[in-house]
């Protein structure tokens, strides 16, 4: 787990890098707009890569046999949907709660 943390922010820092040192920052989203569908799909499959290595590693999932490789899926999936569910729980907290600044308490 900490390689992961360690290769994310490795990523985070050479793009900020890259972003604020680069003289011309169009130059960047035209490789973006050029490149995109290809950053997309290596984005995917490090997702991929890097979550299907946690679920293997914490639930010890042999994938040399054919239920383990079930049983792998069937915990990837459900890792993956317990991911969307709490992301969805989150929004809908943020959306509840009151972000209008309440003008009783501003002084003036």
């Amino acid at each position: 787990m900490n390689f992961t943390w360690w290769v994310l922010g490795i990523l985070i820092i050479t793009l900020f890098i890259a972003i604020f040192k680069t003289q011309d920052l169009v130059f960047i989203f035209s490789l973006i707009k050029k490149y995109g569908f290809i950053i997309v799909i290596v984005g995917l499959v490090l997702f991929i890569s890097f979550s299907l290595y946690k679920v293997s590693t914490n639930y010890d999932v042999n994938f040399t046999s054919f239920d383990g490789l079930v049983k792998g899926g069937k915990l990837y999936f459900a890792w993956l949907k317990s991911i969307f569910a709490n992301v969805g729980k989150i929004t809908g907290y943020a959306i509840e709660q009151d972000w209008v600044l309440n003008s009783t308490n501003v002084t003036k």
